[in-house]
């Protein structure tokens, strides 16, 4: 089942931006062997680029190693990537604590360290000293500003967001955001770059808080919390609402496609019926508030708007992985006919 073509082979690496240049894209640099730093250096290694992944200590950038090896071996199970693929991406990406080192003769370096505003900052600052003057340096922040993040750097217009959607390694979405001075070069050869990768990268142009697709997630929780605050319907009632009516059919039916689709009139008359009613506080609901104070933070410490000692998190995420493969599957088939 599947074409495999989520993760060619990158063939040739030379990226052509639409002004003409050309800038080659061979070594990259991923930071960071947490949540995300394994998957992303997995992603680019199985599109045929040399990869290093850097570590804060050598045994968590070996463990980082073995992380991406573990995401590739699933992506060849579930029929998304080849064996030769694999078998080449797994000697393309090796692993190190020295920074200095590796980010050496990159042509791009993409940070996937903790959400810390003065610990990105210090290291892009140290990344625009280390690395060659044509280099890209790119953030994988879900949340801060990339304006802030590039802050110390001289060279500010080759800085830009790069937000893998975790799992990295199976999402297709990747949000490229410019800051304002982020140049059209960079930004340009961000999106080409990931495409080679299998990606579907979307640019975001202004640099605001939640960037695109994280900025629409948040809405849907300020509402879907307050619609249990208010005891309108129950947390299961909400994601079941969500599960089987909008999100099951939004991997092929985009909102804006939905609006054109049943009629603007339409919508603009369901837009002033229903937003009046909406939660508009600047705000988290205060429900949600009250939780993290009692020390309710979710899976963590066993309870949040769930009780997981009665719901089991790894069979969630098991059941989401598999529900993305297939989905996969599905758009290889249809975009192969």
């Amino acid at each position: 089942m599947g074409s495999k073509k989520q993760f060619p082979a990158n063939q040739i690496n030379r990226i052509i931006h639409p002004f003409g240049e050309v800038m080659n894209i061979e070594k990259v640099a991923v930071i960071g062997t947490g949540m995300m730093g394994p998957g992303i250096a997995a992603v680019i290694a199985l599109a045929g680029f040399d990869v290093t992944l850097i570590g804060e200590r050598p045994d968590w950038a070996e463990d980082g190693v073995k992380k991406s090896h573990a995401l590739m071996d699933q992506l060849l199970k579930s029929d998304l990537t080849a064996e030769s693929a694999v078998a080449r991406a797994k000697l393309a990406l090796r692993g190190t604590k020295d920074l200095q080192a590796a980010v050496q003769g990159v042509q791009l370096v993409i940070e996937a360290i903790p959400e810390n505003l003065e610990l990105k900052q210090q290291l892009f600052q140290r990344l625009d000293r280390l690395t060659p003057s044509e280099a890209i340096l790119a953030t994988n922040t879900s949340g801060l500003s990339v304006t802030k993040i590039s802050a110390l750097a001289a060279h500010r217009e080759r800085i830009a967001t790069a937000h893998f959607w975790m799992p990295a390694h199976l999402v297709p979405l990747v949000e490229v955001v410019m800051s304002p001075v982020t140049s059209e070069q960079t930004a340009q050869t961000l999106l080409e770059f990931l495409r080679r990768c299998g990606k579907k990268p979307a640019l975001v142009r202004k640099d605001l808080p939640g960037q695109l697709a994280n900025r629409i997630l948040q809405g849907m929780i300020r509402e879907a919390t307050n619609l249990v605050q208010e005891g309108v319907a129950t947390p299961e009632d909400v994601d079941n609402a969500l599960k089987n009516g909008l999100g099951i059919r939004l991997p092929v039916w985009g909102i804006i496609e939905h609006i054109d689709a049943v009629g603007l009139d339409l919508s603009l008359n369901v837009q002033n019926s229903v937003l009046p009613a909406l939660n508009n506080e600047p705000h988290a609901v205060r429900l949600f508030a009250d939780k993290v104070k009692q020390g309710d933070l979710g899976v963590k410490t066993g309870k949040g708007f769930y009780d997981w000692n009665k719901k089991s998190i790894d069979d969630l995420k098991q059941l989401r992985d598999d529900f993305i493969i297939q989905t996969l599957h599905f758009r290889a088939k249809h975009q192969s006919e």
